[in-house]
């Protein structure tokens, strides 16, 4: 019997593509990791497979039933043996109760092998039914790396969906699945490349494609195909361009079979060869590496890492045991075997089939354990909080100075002026033109309002900066804001302990989903993509937000309903969506020419939002200055006023209806007496009395909407106002103030374009919206003094722009924290807020006629660890011998291994390399590659673990050795001290000296926890090793 069968090879194929075994260019991620444990889970594969499923039905092996057949031949040679055969097959009874009572042994023998042979025939159809059977299982959920809850059925109505009986439900294919997929190296793609004159660096970059709709289902599956663009080249730096889109009608044609993104790689690569496959600059794209071009290689690298893995299930082993049940009971269970028949043949069957279910279950059940063990540990990547790579300080001279004082300002200064790289952003900002003296710092006796970053200096003088500022001011509560460089959901994620319900306001701009978006996402699945990506960040940053706080979300038509029904999940208030007119139709499209999109608003509370009252404030300055203007108030005072009015367009109708003022100088508006119902009491219908004519006035058809004893203390106010006579009704005079308040339209008209806030600064950006429109949102949303704004798809930092504008007209210190993943933290974000804090009026890239009119600004921004650098850090670092002895145990390699063989990897915290605190290393992207390993800052990372809000942070040596104290609030309101130091290759004595010098500095705090780095001679503190691994990994 051949121990190789379709079956077996199918299913074994089947798992080699789950696991990626077959194709080496899938050299990221959590196939980096398999790959490195091949051999073993290999060699698991076949045990499981071949070993237990023979075990269990007893199947004979290859060798043993060649045996069997061997005996079984060489018996029906003897004499005895054909004459038994022969009455047999004539059914002879006489001769056969002769023949097996003479030949009773030799004949009982021939029937076990006989038994053993067709019972192992059996066990063959059995095995290849249940090899079909789990590879029949298995595929139905499993998709080029992830596996999608495709909840089944039945055979008419294929899936079904988990539903509780509410009146509507709202459900998508990945809505139990973590999105995971970065957008960075799917618009650009870089590595380096060996040149005869140094190196060149490659970019695959992403253009716009153009399709025309009709040619493409919404269906089709999308590639990447290069790009009719031509390539950018010069001497440091090649950019190819490839459009990511479906097919169309000519490309169909060419590109066909089940590999077309293969077909297209090798499109391309042709392609380019063949345009630059002379040029000696780039001769070692055509070298093979591993078996293939380098080219090649990197652009099969950078199309598959985009295509696989978008999704970590977040519990597998459930969905897949339930999907398992259902499975046996719909196609393995046989009802009409209900129907018993008293048979021994009957229960034969039941009982070969009761088998074959325990077995393909008992198989089912490990492979599940398995594929469970790896999503697993990709969800405890995802989910642990993140490494703090660095952390950078940003305060501009006039608030270094206010803070800390000249006299201590001085020797900073005096340092940042020696800096060239300080000088050269300076100059870049077009702030300085050459190297500017101390005393030029100043300016009309201000001093200026550039910006100092710590990123040009080295950690000494970060220190010190901090140290100095720590002796004055309580840094937490000065900070303006925060800047994460992070995937969304780990910057969430990070700034959970710290911000919980201290959030006043959510205001974000994701991605619309449209083709022009960015938005990756899983062919087929291009709106569940979306909504588990959305899904995902919304319902974690939730915990943020404030009793109080308000939730703004922009999105267009395309994913408006969707994200509205998305919300409906959460327990908020729908305070109404803004329409916002952008006063711009785009003209070409099908249909009607769109102008506008929709901002969704929620709030925790339900209340009346109110727009802000700017607009009052400038209306009430407006007739005081016209009054002051006049010398008097009289009738040109009013006409004025009312074509002011008329002609201002940032007014709402609203706000126009106070065009009137009295003779007391205050602005008012009429507004009608008259019930909204027919009133039934007589008191609502007595008349006022004329003030001059003394006869009564017309009365309002219903009746007054007041009783007569309000009206009375109104008209006491002079808050009724009369006509000429008593002919025509009296109204109600309302007074316009500054405490006046409005409520918010559903409608804002804006049609300023973002570019109008950027361009001036010097700074491209593809896309973003205009600071008016977010100053008008964020301004109705009851953001106060020291309220915190979170924008967490910051993008350009318009956000933060338009706080610093808000604080700057009402002169209040509002907060706001920023997360982007992309390069625009460096290129776009940080520059913004440098230049808007030296100045909020810019032309050409300069401050305009010299301005200086910015608040100033002190922020810090930090670079997160994310999840590919998680797995990037995980390292095997079981010993052989432990690892020999862990295989022999039966369940290790499904359950146990990933988890025993990387508890010491450093992303997953390894204590032991805790010792020095500013040398702990990740292997971090460079932009190009994982080799380049980077001290992380423990000390922040510790921070966000705990919820600390560092007030101090103070850097000193001590008998020659360096400590850092951390002093800070959490959100529970206790004092907590962290110390750092360094006590690598320390001895007894070195721990000793270490007592006596805590027990002297601990006494200039007072503190309610105190946490110290490894071990220390001090009463009730707390080791930070072990909490600090606990709630990373919590």
């Amino acid at each position: 019997m051949p121990e190789n069968n379709t079956s077996l090879d199918q299913l074994k194929s089947f798992l080699n593509q789950l696991f990626q075994f077959d194709s080496q260019d899938l050299d990221f991620g959590v196939y980096k990791i398999l790959h490195y444990k091949k051999k073993e889970i290999a060699t698991f594969i076949d045990q499981l497979l071949v070993t237990k499923v023979k075990a269990a039905l007893q199947t004979l092996s290859a060798d043993e039933a060649k045996q069997v057949q061997d005996q079984i031949t060489e018996m029906e040679k003897s004499t005895s043996l054909k004459k038994w055969l022969e009455a047999v097959e004539k059914k002879d009874e006489t001769r056969l109760a002769i023949y097996e009572e003479d030949y009773k042994e030799e004949i009982v023998q021939y029937k076990e092998l006989k038994a053993k042979e067709t019972e192992s025939s059996v066990s063959v159809e059995t095995e290849n039914q249940i090899y079909n059977h789990l590879t029949l299982f298995f595929s139905r959920y499993y998709d080029k790396g992830d596996f999608i809850s495709k909840r089944r059925f039945g055979k008419n109505e294929k899936y079904v969906v988990p539903y509780n009986g509410e009146e509507t439900h709202f459900h998508w294919a990945n809505q139990d699945q973590y999105y995971i997929k970065s957008s960075e190296t799917f618009n650009q793609y870089a590595f380096k490349v060996p040149t005869s004159g140094g190196e060149l660096v490659i970019n695959f970059k992403l253009t716009e494609a153009q399709i025309e709709q009709g040619n493409v289902k919404e269906s089709e599956n999308n590639y990447f195909i290069l790009s009719e663009k031509e390539a950018d080249i010069n001497n440091e730096e090649a950019t190819f361009y490839f459009e990511y889109r479906a097919l169309n009608d000519e490309e169909k044609k060419r590109v066909k079979g089940n590999s077309k993104q293969d077909t297209l790689d090798d499109i391309a690569f042709d392609a380019l060869k063949k345009k630059f496959g002379t040029n000696p600059e780039f001769a070692n794209l055509w070298k093979e590496q591993e078996g293939k071009p380098l080219l090649l290689k990197k652009l099969q690298h950078y199309t598959r890492k985009n295509k696989y893995d978008f999704f970590i299930h977040k519990n597998l082993k459930g969905f897949l045991e339930r999907e398992l049940d259902y499975y046996i009971k719909s196609e393995l269970i046989n009802v009409d075997d209900l129907y018993v028949t008293d048979t021994d043949a009957h229960f034969d069957r039941l009982k070969h089939n009761l088998k074959t279910i325990k077995v393909f279950k008992s198989i089912a059940d490990t492979i599940i354990e398995f594929v469970s063990q790896i999503e697993d540990f990709q969800k405890k990547l995802w989910e642990k909080k993140k490494f703090v790579l660095s952390t950078e300080w940003v305060i501009t001279i006039d608030r270094l100075v206010e803070y800390i004082g000249e006299e201590a300002a001085k020797p900073i200064l005096e340092e940042v002026i020696k800096n060239e790289k300080q000088l050269a952003e300076w100059k870049a900002y077009n702030l300085v033109q050459t190297t500017p003296t101390y005393d030029n710092l100043k300016s009309q006796g201000k001093w200026l309002k550039m910006s100092v970053d710590t990123k040009h200096f080295d950690s000494n003088f970060k220190e010190h900066l901090l140290s100095a500022l720590s002796n004055n001011i309580n840094i937490s509560e000065k900070l303006d804001g925060l800047v994460i460089n992070s995937d969304n959901y780990h910057g969430i994620n990070h700034i959970q302990n710290t911000e919980q319900k201290t959030i006043q306001c959510i205001h974000i701009d994701p991605p619309y989903n449209t083709a022009t978006s960015g938005f990756l996402y899983k062919n087929t699945y291009e709106h569940s993509s979306w909504l588990s990506m959305m899904d995902n960040r919304l319902r974690i940053s939730l915990d943020l937000l404030k009793d109080t706080a308000s939730y703004h979300v922009h999105i267009d038509e395309n994913e408006y309903e969707r994200l509205h029904s998305l919300f409906n999940n959460y327990n908020l208030y729908n305070a109404g969506p803004i329409i916002w007119d952008k006063r711009n139709p785009m003209n070409g499209g099908s249909g009607v020419a769109t102008q506008h999109e929709y901002i969704i608003w929620r709030t925790l509370d339900n209340h009346i939002i109110h727009a802000r009252n700017k607009n009052i404030l400038e209306m009430l300055k407006k007739v005081d200055e016209l009054i002051e203007s006049e010398g008097d108030l009289n009738d040109s005072v009013r006409k004025k006023f009312s074509s002011w009015v008329n002609s201002n367009k940032s007014l709402s109708g609203g706000e126009k209806a106070y065009r009137y003022i009295d003779d007391n100088g205050r602005l008012y508006q009429s507004v009608s007496l008259r019930a909204p119902e027919p009133r039934a009491d007589e008191k609502f219908h007595q008349p006022l009395i004329h003030p001059d004519t003394k006869k009564p006035c017309a009365m309002p058809p219903n009746g007054f909407s007041r009783t007569p004893e309000t009206l009375k203390e109104m008209m006491n106010n002079s808050e009724i106002l009369f006509g000429k006579d008593e002919t025509t009704q009296p109204r109600q005079k309302v007074y316009l103030k500054e405490t006046t308040k409005r409520q918010l339209s559903s409608l804002i008209q804006d049609g300023k374009k973002g570019k109008a806030d950027t361009k001036p600064l010097g700074l491209d950006f593809p896309y973003c919206h205009p600071t008016s429109l977010y100053i008008e949102l964020i301004g109705a949303s009851n953001v106060e003094n020291s309220d915190t704004v979170l924008d967490f798809f910051a993008g350009s930092g318009t956000t933060f722009h338009s706080v610093q504008l808000l604080n700057k007209e009402d002169k209040l210190t509002r907060k706001c924290i920023l997360i982007e993943q992309g390069h625009y933290v460096s290129t776009i974000i940080n520059p913004r807020v440098k230049k808007i804090a030296y100045s909020f009026d810019w032309k050409d890239g300069k401050p305009k006629d010299g301005s200086m009119n910015g608040l100033g600004v002190f922020f810090k921004y930090q670079r997160l660890e994310q999840y590919e650098e998680a797995l990037e850090n995980i390292a095997f670092n079981a010993s052989k011998d432990a690892t020999q002895k862990a295989l022999e145990f039966e369940q290790y390699i499904p359950k146990y291994f990933l988890e025993f063989e990387t508890k010491g990897s450093q992303t997953l915290v390894n204590t032991a390399a805790m010792q020095d605190p500013w040398d702990y290393k990740l292997k971090v992207w460079d932009g190009f590659t994982y080799d380049n390993e980077q001290a992380v800052d423990l000390v922040e990372t510790f921070n966000y673990l705990i919820g600390l809000h560092m007030q101090k942070c103070i850097t000193k040596e001590l008998s020659d050795k360096k400590y850092q104290f951390v002093y800070g609030n959490n959100n529970a309101n206790k004092n907590i001290l962290v110390v750092w130091r360094s006590v690598k290759d320390w001895s007894m004595e070195d721990f000793k000296a270490d007592a006596v010098a805590l027990k002297t500095e601990l006494k200039a705090f007072e503190y309610d926890l105190l946490y110290i780095n490894d071990q220390a001679h001090i009463e009730s503190y707390q080791p930070i090793e072990e909490v600090f691994k606990n709630k990373m990994l919590s």
